[in-house]
């Protein structure tokens, strides 16, 4: 993939679980999800999509990076964690000059910042990475995790595939404000439990689950009021972990790369 050169392994780790050390380690592995991205504007340039679309342009995958904006959401982010009583100190935020990858239409301005964070609040920020640059349900399920929503649907009732197509279309945190409406509302479409199942089994196995934990309450309700979602594309370049001093505490220390179309 073209963004693999620029992935580095996880260095100094350092008093950590080995769950959170593989989190992080997924987010060093996005190449899919940006070459699914980037072609979406591809299309998207050529053919009119819509609010998402638009979305998908100006905000995940932009011409030119708003930093303000992007600055912002990771405040955000820091506030939220610090009321929780998961984070003591964000970094000011600090951005390199961008790589470009001309053949790949897109490039990368490095960005870092440190964190004293709990175990509790590095699962936030991990998951608040892996949702940057998600616009809908679909975007935050995998091709077998589709194949197996697919696969039910035609066994139990082809006709409900109008009804799961509209459910993965929705926009990310429109769905994870209101969990319970939107599923409801695409089960109805089935008699039997077999759908249900299929679909408890993807929503707790997928991205969909970050985005209930991190989007569902507060949070998400201000990102959405502030304008702050959706999340520009970002993947991780590398992580540093050291001990914080207290139980459970840590020293982290992150850089990453902001995608932006060239």
């Amino acid at each position: 993939m073209f963004i693999a050169q620029h992935a580095h392994v996880l260095s100094e780790v350092q008093t950590v679980s080995a769950p959170l050390v593989a989190k992080l380690s997924e987010l060093e592995r996005r190449e899919d999800a940006l070459q699914e991205q980037v072609e979406l504007s591809e299309i998207h340039a050529a053919v009119k999509l819509g609010s998402l679309g638009e979305k998908l342009d100006v905000y995940v995958l932009p011409k030119e990076t708003d930093f303000e904006r992007l600055i912002a959401s990771w405040e955000l982010l820091s506030e939220n964690l610090k009321k929780q009583g998961y984070l003591a100190k964000m970094s000011d935020i600090s951005f390199g000059d961008p790589v470009d990858m001309i053949e790949s239409g897109v490039r990368a301005s490095p960005m870092r910042v440190n964190f004293a964070v709990h175990e509790k609040g590095m699962e936030y920020i991990t998951k608040f990475i892996r949702l940057a640059g998600l616009l809908t349900v679909g975007d935050a399920i995998t091709d077998e995790q589709l194949g197996k929503l697919m696969h039910s649907t035609e066994e139990e009732n082809p006709a409900g595939i109008v009804a799961l197509e509209q459910f993965l279309s929705l926009d990310l945190i429109r769905y994870a404000r209101d969990v319970r409406a939107f599923e409801s509302k695409l089960k109805r479409s089935f008699t039997s439990n077999a759908f249900a199942n299929t679909l408890l089994e993807v929503t707790h196995e997928s991205l969909l689950s970050d985005a209930r934990d991190l989007l569902e309450g507060d949070y998400g309700r201000y990102m959405q009021e502030v304008n702050l979602w959706p999340i520009q594309f970002v993947t991780l370049k590398s992580a540093k972990m050291s001990d914080g001093g207290a139980e459970g505490w840590h020293v982290l220390e992150i850089e990453i790369l902001v995608w932006e179309r060239t």
